[in-house]
């Protein structure tokens, strides 16, 4: 019975986020449909509430991907991975997927050798990408994510960690306390759950997600995966 009860405050609990975060981009999205709808509508006025449209759209598919992808179980299907060569397709992907970032500078630093990972190929992109969109979001106003590899160990066994430094606010103590809790976001439009998935991919491999940050000097984010997972 207390199992059952917590399990339905749980569930309480994540109906009530996400009733919270689609109810906020529909009230914008009716908004701009009576804006639309007026006859003495400017040409210029129209393009901003199509845009408001398009982005609050955008909006609702991301929370539907980040919950179908959060709610789903994961099972790593492991092989070797070359998680630099990895690393530069996500950015790659991420930066094709962002819309304007111009003004942020991204300088890769994946020519140090890293041996390979025992790995999911499709997870551990997912869990890049959304870092990558993570750091590119917390510089709306321009700045520098820079990305490497290197070899490290952990609990004294091999591992290769992928740094992301980003030259955006930073966090407090706080923030960071609370970074990889589902839902959290500090971020108008953001839906709480790109680092909360970048966890789970970690942990399901072994792995960790390592997060240090200050307010005003920007933050690192550094995924750990394992050379080889321990049996089960």
């Amino acid at each position: 019975e207390i199992v059952k009860t917590e399990q339905l405050a749980a569930v309480g609990e994540l109906s009530a986020v996400i009733a919270h975060e689609v109810r906020n981009p529909l009230a914008t999205i009716k908004n701009a449909v009576a804006g639309l709808r007026r006859s003495e509508l400017r040409p210029e006025d129209g393009e901003t509430l199509l845009e408001i449209l398009d982005e609050e759209t955008d909006r609702l598919n991301r929370l539907v991907d980040d919950l179908l992808a959060y709610a789903k179980p994961i099972s790593p299907e492991t092989s070797a991975v070359d998680l630099p060569q990895l690393v530069g397709h996500a950015v790659e992907l991420a930066a094709a997927g962002n819309r304007d970032i111009s003004h942020v500078e991204i300088e890769l630093d994946l020519g140090q050798p890293c041996d390979p990972v025992e790995g999911d190929q499709a997870l551990l992109r997912h869990a890049l990408i959304n870092i990558v969109d993570n750091a590119l979001q917390a510089m709306p106003n321009g700045g520098t994510l820079t990305v490497s590899c290197r070899n490290a160990t952990a609990d004294g066994r091999p591992h290769v960690a992928v740094d992301f430094h980003d030259t955006g606010e930073g966090m407090d103590t706080l923030v960071r306390s609370r970074a990889r809790d589902p839902f959290f976001t500090t971020r108008h439009g953001g839906t709480g759950l790109g680092l909360a998935i970048v966890d789970r991919v970690a942990r399901a491999h072994g792995g960790r997600v390592e997060i240090e940050s200050r307010h005003g000097q920007g933050t690192t984010v550094s995924l750990v995966i394992p050379c080889e997972r321990l049996a089960e």
